[in-house]
C-alpha cells in the first residue's frame, strides 16, 4: 500500500510539473511557476503522508516526480538547465518536507535514544 501511495501521488506530481510546470516557465512572470507548482508538490506530499504515516516515504515521491520532470530534457527549444533546475528543485522540496513532519512528528514512548 505504502509503495502505491508513493508511486501514485509522485507521479502524479512529476506530471502536473512536467505540463503545468513547463507551460508557466515559458510564461515571462518570475516566479509564477513556483507560485503554482509548490503548493501542487505540497499537496501531494501531504497525501503520501496521509496515507502512509511515514515521513521517510516522501523523498521517494519527490524521486519520482523529479524523474517525470526530467522527460522535459526531451522538449525542444529549451536547455537542460530548465528541466535540471526543476528536478532538482523537486528533490530539495521533498527533503525539506520530510524532515519538518519528522520533526513535527509526535514521539512515541519508551524508545530513547541509545
Amino acid at each position: 500500500m505504502a509503495v502505491r501511495s508513493v508511486l501514485a501521488w509522485g507521479l502524479l506530481w512529476g506530471t502536473a510539473e512536467a505540463s503545468l510546470g513547463h507551460i508557466l516557465h515559458a510564461v515571462p512572470v518570475p516566479g509564477l511557476a513556483g507560485l503554482v507548482m509548490v503548493p501542487v508538490g505540497l499537496f501531494a506530499m501531504s497525501r503520501v503522508f496521509a496515507a502512509t504515516g511515514r515521513p521517510a516515504l516522501i523523498p521517494f515521491a519527490a524521486c519520482a516526480a523529479a524523474a517525470v520532470k526530467l522527460a522535459d530534457l526531451g522538449l525542444p527549444g529549451r536547455g537542460p538547465v530548465m528541466a535540471l533546475r526543476p528536478a532538482l528543485a523537486i528533490l530539495f522540496e521533498g527533503l525539506l518536507v520530510a524532515a519538518l513532519y519528522a520533526a513535527a512528528a509526535p514521539r512515541r514512548e519508551g524508545r530513547r535514544p541509545a
